[in-house]
């Protein structure tokens, strides 16, 4: 068994048997209290969702609307078509998932057998593992669920003619095949559905059971049915256990479920997330800040998956049968994610990104490519840059495996690397210098001169394509571009900075040029290829500009130009972030928690411009103070004199002694200590050029 899954199971036990108890319960607002899931659920302003889900759980039961969004869910919709078991959080395309797709039903003569059901908007409730509707006949609906199990609980109205229809061929993207079985009250089965941006197909093993009703199947031998009679304000609960390996481990995780009733994992599911969110404490006399920073850090740890079931069994992307002693984690989006979330997690949650790390390294005995296969075992998207990530964990001393593992494997993935267009020349020659790097610390000289000599030949496409802006520089998608402008991408060298600068025409010049930038509104935040760019400030004499420049972000009314695909005729003029259904801008995905973190780390003060490298740039936090747990002490960073008008740093101190560097190491503040702030109203045009 995975030990940290029998501590899950033995916390469920514990917590049943304590429920009975008589003891007074003290109510004091947690930080899972300040989750609101509805933020960033409204038309195209996330595409978050408000299923009820654990941790990095893999079933995320929620509901289905109609107009459906990425995640199934819109916030502005009227209409539910029913309660689907699989998504992931905030993807472009069309989203994925939608499976196993639940619809409670009372039938009269007046009624038909209609798909669609309104709802009760006011009765609507979403928190941390749990959410609550009232339908329009009269049945009301809650989730909840464990890492591989949901929990639907129904509450009909007295009724001759009731019952629940399961859609086994309910997908987002495209269904392809599904196959099930009814053995002793139990429906199993498989489904392969449609993956993400129509890129390969995702096959898992389900096992569901309803507590009441005689089961039927529809003619066209996709939809379970459960028919029964209820009386007023009946429970009716359904579970739908899931596994990546087979129906019959599905159906074990279904019968081991039977030992937990709805109440006990409701309540345990909102400590798992409690426990979670825990790891950073922010203290502010603002509650929508609070809301705003756990919502976000709760946004981002909604993926990847864990799949394994727990006796270790899992099935890999090579369809082929593994079993492991840790964590197995799926559902991938590292060209995102790779940029902000995966370095929060090292930062917040570093053993879990271990087991995280590992299951990359597994992937990639599987033969991993860039975009999901024909046989994923779950819902995933992308995996370029992970030689980024490896490398990046290797510096920060938290890789669990010798690189040498690996290696081959990397190399193979070097050939492969596109060079089409320019942004494929500047992103596949960042993992190429993160492979000279690799080469390097293996001794490999030979390999790494190579590998470097390849990386730096993006100043050839640098100079004919990004040096010279004119007017055709802000078309999105000009020369090829996926997702953006020449001047988006520009600025994407992380790893030679000062070649960029250079070839700009010097430090200097490259400030003026990212004055224009911004100056003329040229910045997308709304998409990943440019979000680091507020941050490059601090690598000029000006690091204040950036300082400016958040608070402006984080906290002003805004104009902006970009969407996904095209520059609007007019901009979206609002604040960026905020605290309600359409909390990002217009077309701002939230990608798989990328967009998430980049608010949780400017909200603290931090911003991994670098990955690969150590580095962090510091910013104002918007906090008193911020107390991240690590391993040895805590890292506690606090902000003297913050007001609405102290944007900018007078000084910084870690653990009492000055720095003046806008610049800081990961690796010294990630073991502990004490950075603090002292804030002024007016740009300190000294501090921070020591870099």
């Amino acid at each position: 068994m995975v030990k940290r899954h029998l501590e899950i199971i033995l916390f469920l036990v514990v917590l049943g048997c304590q429920k009975h108890a008589d003891v007074p319960l003290v109510e004091s607002k947690q930080n899972v209290d300040y989750i609101n899931p509805f933020i960033c659920t409204s038309d195209d302003h996330g595409q978050t969702d408000v299923s009820a889900s654990v941790p990095f759980g893999m079933v995320k039961p929620g509901p289905d609307t109609n107009p459906i969004a990425h995640s199934g869910y819109d916030y502005m919709a009227k209409e539910i078509i029913g309660f689907s078991n699989t998504r992931f959080s905030g993807v472009g395309c069309r989203g994925v998932g939608g499976n196993l797709r639940v619809l409670p039903l009372v039938i009269s003569e007046q009624d038909s057998t209609s798909k669609k059901l309104r709802f009760k908007k006011e009765s609507e409730t979403a928190s941390a593992g749990y959410y609550k509707v009232d339908l329009n006949n009269g049945v009301t609906t809650e989730l909840t669920g464990i890492r591989q199990v949901a929990f639907h609980k129904y509450t009909f109205p007295e009724s001759e003619n009731s019952g629940i229809s399961i859609d086994l061929a309910s997908s987002f993207v495209g269904h392809v095949s599904e196959e099930h079985q009814i053995s002793k009250g139990i429906v199993s089965g498989k489904v392969t559905s449609i993956n993400v941006c129509k890129k390969g197909k995702y096959t898992f093993y389900y096992a569901l059971a309803l507590n009441k009703g005689d089961i039927g199947i529809s003619n066209d031998s996709s939809t379970v049915s459960f028919q029964f009679k209820t009386k007023k304000d009946e429970e009716v609960v359904l579970r739908v256990a899931l596994s990546s390996v087979s129906k019959a481990n599905a159906s074990y995780n279904l019968i081991q479920s039977l030992n937990f009733d709805f109440e006990t994992v409701k309540n345990a599911s909102k400590k798992q997330w409690n426990d979670l969110l825990d790891v950073v404490n922010v203290e502010t006399k603002n509650d929508s800040l609070k809301t705003m920073f756990y919502t976000h850090l709760y946004h981002a740890t909604q993926s990847p998956f864990i799949i394994n079931d727990d006796n270790g069994e899992v099935r890999g992307s090579d369809n082929k049968l593994y079993n492991s002693k840790t964590p197995t984690y799926h559902g991938w989006s590292i060209w995102d994610t790779f940029r902000t979330k995966l370095p929060l997690f090292s930062l917040v949650y570093p053993e879990r990104y271990q087991d995280m790390l590992l299951s990359l390294k597994r992937l990639y005995k599987q033969g991993k490519p860039d975009w999901a296969t024909e046989t994923e075992p779950f819902l995933t998207i992308r995996t370029e840059h992970s030689i980024v990530m490896l490398l990046d964990a290797y510096r920060k001393g938290i890789l669990p495996f010798d690189l040498n593992e690996v290696y081959d494997e990397l190399k193979e993935e070097a050939k492969h690397l596109p060079f089409k267009s320019p942004d494929n020349v500047l992103e596949s020659s960042y993992d190429l210098w993160a492979l000279s790097e690799i080469s390097e610390i293996l001794g490999k000289d030979v390999d790494a001169e190579f590998y470097r000599a390849r990386a730096f030949e993006y100043k050839t496409t640098w100079e004919n394509k990004f040096m010279n802006m004119d007017e055709n520089s802000d078309v999105m998608h000009g020369d090829g571009l996926y997702e953006g402008t020449l001047w988006q991408y520009r600025w994407f060298v992380p790893f030679d900075m000062q070649g960029i600068q250079t070839m700009t025409g010097g430090k200097d010049e490259f400030e003026n040029q990212l004055d224009y930038f911004f100056d003329n509104e040229l910045f997308n935040i709304g998409n990943q290829p440019d979000i680091q760019v507020p941050y490059l400030y601090n690598y000029t004499n000006s690091p204040w500009k950036t300082q400016q420049l958040v608070d402006k972000l984080l906290n002003k009314v805004t104009n902006n130009w970009y969407g996904t695909h095209e520059k609007f005729e007019a901009p979206i003029v609002k604040k960026i972030f905020t605290a309600t259904p359409n909390g990002y801008i217009k077309e701002m995905d939230d990608d798989a928690g990328t967009m998430s973190s980049w608010y949780v780390w400017s909200t603290i003060g931090l911003y991994p411009v670098f990955p690969g490298s150590t580095q962090l740039a510091l910013t104002v936090p918007q906090f008193d103070k911020i107390t991240i747990k690590t391993k040895d002490k805590p890292l506690e960073i606090i902000t003297n004199g913050r007001t609405p008008n102290t944007i900018y740093i007078q000084k910084v101190t870690w653990n009492g002694a000055e720095i003046n560097s806008s610049i800081i190491d990961f690796n010294l503040i990630s073991k502990g200590g004490v950075l603090q702030f002292e804030l002024t109203d007016m740009p300190n045009t000294l501090w921070g050029k020591q870099n």
